[in-house]
Parts: C-alpha cells; structure tokens; sequence
C-alpha cells in the first residue's frame, strides 16, 4: 500500500526539551549573557530538526529518537484504515521498509479482516517492550533540562541551575537593582530552596549576576507602600523577612554561598546562617543598620558575637563599619578569599568535589553542627521581626529611612 496516495499522513513531533549546556561560570555575568533558556526566550528549533518530512516517510528507530530527543515509542505505529483490510494491502504495509510485525502476521495469517483483529499482538508487544525498558538506566541529562527549562519559565528575579549534584541560584534581579530583597524576590529564593531540598540535590550553591552579591532589603519598593497603610506593610514585610530567614534556618542541605561583590544589610547578615562563604577578594561587608533607620535582622544580632566576638559585631551592628573579604575571612564571617580572574573556577572546583560526597553524610554531619541552634534562632528571628514591625510601623522609623534615602540621591 502506497502511504502517499492513501492520504495517511505521519506527524513528527517538534522536540519538546531543547538540549542545554550547564554553564559553570557565573562571576560578572550579566543577563544578557544568559542562556536563552534561562531569559524566558522561546525554544529555537535546529534547520535539520526543522525540516519538513516528505509525506508518507517513515521514521526508523535510531531517527526517531534523535528526533524526539527522549525515549523511543513504546508502539509501532498503526494507520487508521477505513474499512477491510485485504492479504494483499499488508504485504505493502511491512514496518520501516524491513521484515513484518505481529499486526501485518495477523493480516497476512486471516485474508480480509479488520484491524482489531492483531489488537492481542500489538498489546503483548507493547508490555513486553515497557517490561524491558524497566531495566534500563533513565537518562539524567533529560531530568536536567526538564527543569531547567521549568525554572526559566517559573522564576524573574533569580535563575535556577540544576546540575550534577547541586542546584546553582543566582540573585539576578529585575524588580529591584543591586540585587535587593522584597517579598517577591524573597519567595522564589524560597521556592527554589524548597524544591532543592526535595530533589536529589545534594547541596545548593548560592551567588548573584553581576558585581553585586546583595544590597540587602528594597527601601524604595518598601517606602512606596508604607505611605498606603504603613502598620498594614510593616507586617507584611516583616512577615516576608521571617519566613525568608526561616528558610535558612530550617535547610537540612549544605547552603553554599559565593559573594561575588558587596553583600550589604540582610545580604550579609544571613551569610551565617549557611555554611560555607567564599569571597572575591573584590567583595566587602556591611550591615549599616543604624544609617538605615531599623534594627538588626536575619538573626545577625545572635550569629555575629557567636563568630566574630561581641566588639566587632557591635562595631557593624551599631556603627556600620565595613568589612574588606580578607578582615571578614579573619573574623570568621568567610571561610576563603579567592583572586578574582580565577574566583568562578576555584568555587566551581570544590563545590564539584563537595557534590561527590555522600549525601547522607553531608546532611547528617550539618544536623550535627546546628542541632543545638535551631530554636535559638529560630527565637532570634521572631524577636528581631516584632522590632522590626514596631519601628516600620512608627513615624520615627519611616522619616529615618526617607532621610537615608535623601542622603544616597543627595550622593548621587
């Protein structure tokens, strides 16, 4: 039987996951710079893959699978034939060209017959084939890019990267500058972690876009709703922060964090809260809460005196003073100081070498660490909150931060 008069048609099906290559790199990058995948651009498809099928072609197995990118059909394919089928039509109807199928046995075996005839056949086939895929290994590349793909779609102000062994989240923010922090942003850090922690990743690595780590909370968008109802958002944004805080807290994986650049207010006081830091030698520390207007948060009021002694962590809580890399790496804030044409790659070598070990190893020897700390943190960050609320919330607390703002335009 001629497939090209009879009118039936096969359709070839565009690749549904465009293939992907992981980027290790991530110091200075800036979003334009970013696969296409993870700027929310559609897929493109490639001139071959594209091409039209002449009508009719059959596609053999190894084509079909470069084709579709994922696994094999689990089914020959079977026109839909209008009315009786005869001994002769079948003849012409052997699968790719090559030998026959249950289906065109059947055929063959009873003359003029319909198709429902060889349904036994094709079904016992079709288990058969499923039964013997069970055993075969499913290809990790294909989960790869399934949510790599699913995150460019899902997130604006970061970027997800599943790969091998950890999932890589980098502050990349367009609802605020410098990497800044409002609830929006505070979400999908959250939704991020969420599904780190329950995927197979062992370990999540966290840095930014760009030559700014994180300039801590987003005045502007904050002040812009405060004038509306200023008890209404203070609790709003004081609830965001300890849940974001509580995240942290609450993380049973190994956090990660590589500061590319300045990591300012919240954007280093959670940086204790992980449980590795490395630093560009280009990055420094500050946590100018008094020049803000408000009060310590993200449990650095319990954390800092914890590492670096009462002195120093009331000489950054109160008075503000800024931290280089290298005086943070010697007071315990970072764990390493790295140069910055080789910072990407010296990150990228141990998180590698970290995301080899056992992952009940690393989750159990964190729970170690922190298990007597968890609720006194968790404390910390209620308590810090409620401050927080009651200072947003009062007419002193909200000139103090028009009037820093003031200063930085002024500045500018």
């Amino acid at each position: 039987m001629d497939l090209a008069k009879s009118g039936i048609k096969i359709l070839v099906p565009k690749s549904p996951i465009k293939s992907r290559t992981a980027v290790d790199g991530f110091q200075n990058e800036s979003p334009e710079k970013l696969d296409p995948v993870e700027q929310g651009q559609e897929d493109t498809v490639a001139p071959e893959a594209a091409a039209e099928k002449p009508v009719g072609a059959l596609l053999g197995p190894g084509a079909e699978r470069a084709r579709m990118g994922s696994r094999p059909r689990i089914h020959p394919l079977v026109p839909q034939v209008s009315g009786p089928v005869t001994a002769a039509m079948a003849t012409g109807l052997a699968v790719n060209g090559k030998g026959s199928s249950p289906f065109m046995d059947a055929l063959t075996a009873n003359g003029t017959t319909n198709i429902q005839t060889s349904v036994t056949g094709v079904t016992a086939g079709k288990r058969k084939f499923i039964d013997d895929r069970r055993d075969q290994p499913f290809d990790k590349r294909l989960r790869f890019s399934v949510r790599q793909t699913e995150s460019a779609y899902r997130y604006r102000d970061i970027v997800v990267r599943k790969q091998d062994g950890f999932t890589h989240i980098l502050l990349s923010t367009k609802s605020s500058e410098n990497n800044s922090l409002n609830p929006e942003v505070m979400k999908e850090v959250q939704s991020a972690l969420s599904t780190a922690a329950a995927d197979d990743s062992k370990l999540v690595l966290l840095s930014a876009v760009g030559s700014v780590f994180c300039c801590g909370l987003d005045f502007i968008y904050f002040i812009r709703r405060l004038t509306d109802d200023r008890k209404r958002e203070s609790t709003k944004m004081a609830e965001a922060i300890r849940n974001f805080v509580n995240t942290f807290i609450q993380f049973k994986k190994p956090i990660i964090v590589a500061v590319n650049g300045p990591a300012i207010g919240l954007g280093a006081s959670i940086l204790p809260l992980c449980d590795v830091v490395w630093a560009n030698e280009k990055a420094w520390f500050q946590t100018p809460y008094t020049t803000f207007g408000q009060s310590p948060d993200g449990c650095s009021t319990v954390m800092f005196p914890k590492i670096m002694g009462g002195a120093s962590a009331n000489e950054m809580l109160l008075s503000g003073r800024k931290l280089t890399a290298q005086e943070a790496c010697g007071k315990g804030l970072v764990s390493q100081v790295f140069w910055p044409g080789t910072f990407t790659q010296e990150v990228m070598v141990r998180i590698k070498e970290l995301a080899s070990c056992n992952p009940v190893v690393l989750e159990e020897s964190k729970a170690l660490v922190r298990c007597n700390m968890k609720m006194e943190l968790e404390q910390a960050n209620e308590r810090e909150c409620e401050v927080l609320k009651k200072i947003w919330g009062s007419a002193q607390g909200m000139d103090s931060m028009l009037k820093y703002l003031q200063r930085k335009i002024d500045e500018f």
